[in-house]
């Protein structure tokens, strides 16, 4: 009886050892193409957001995400984007940072001021975009 106990326990702590890893592992940053279709998303977003407060944004009014402007990708379970918008030609503050649950609905989370912070965005999303140090912490879009 104590051989097969002895081969069951070794059984369990070859897949233990096998299972910790993946489940310690953290999340894998993916960049994702930004398709007509989230886009969209981003937009309405955009739109219902910033109308709540100020009523001159309107689809008529704003423009956007502007061409070679939108960053999309995943986190986790969580998906990220920014994007560039302009109202009446004035793109202020912007980008604009965008955060959702995989399959869920994009939530506009502020504009940026001109810099996508790692306090705001993972990091590892930043890497994978390529984005360029400006300040402690904080990056741009590459030249």
């Amino acid at each position: 009886m104590k051989p097969r106990f002895l081969l069951v326990l070794a059984g369990c702590t070859l897949l233990l050892s096998a299972a910790l890893p993946a489940l310690a592992a953290k999340p894998k940053a993916v960049n994702l193409v930004a398709t007509p279709r989230v886009k969209a998303k981003l937009r309405a977003s955009f739109l219902l957001f910033h109308h709540k407060y100020n009523r001159r944004y309107t689809s008529k009014n704003v423009r956007g995400p502007l061409r070679g402007t939108t960053y999309y990708g995943r986190y986790g379970k969580t998906e990220y984007a920014f994007a560039t918008f302009s109202l009446s030609g004035d793109t202020t503050d912007q980008p604009e940072l965008f955060k959702r649950r995989v399959g869920g609905l994009f939530r506009d989370i502020g504009d940026t001021g001109g810099e996508i912070c790692k306090s705001r965005m993972p990091l590892a999303l930043i890497k994978v975009w390529h984005l360029r140090r400006s300040s402690p912490g904080c990056f741009v879009r590459p030249r």
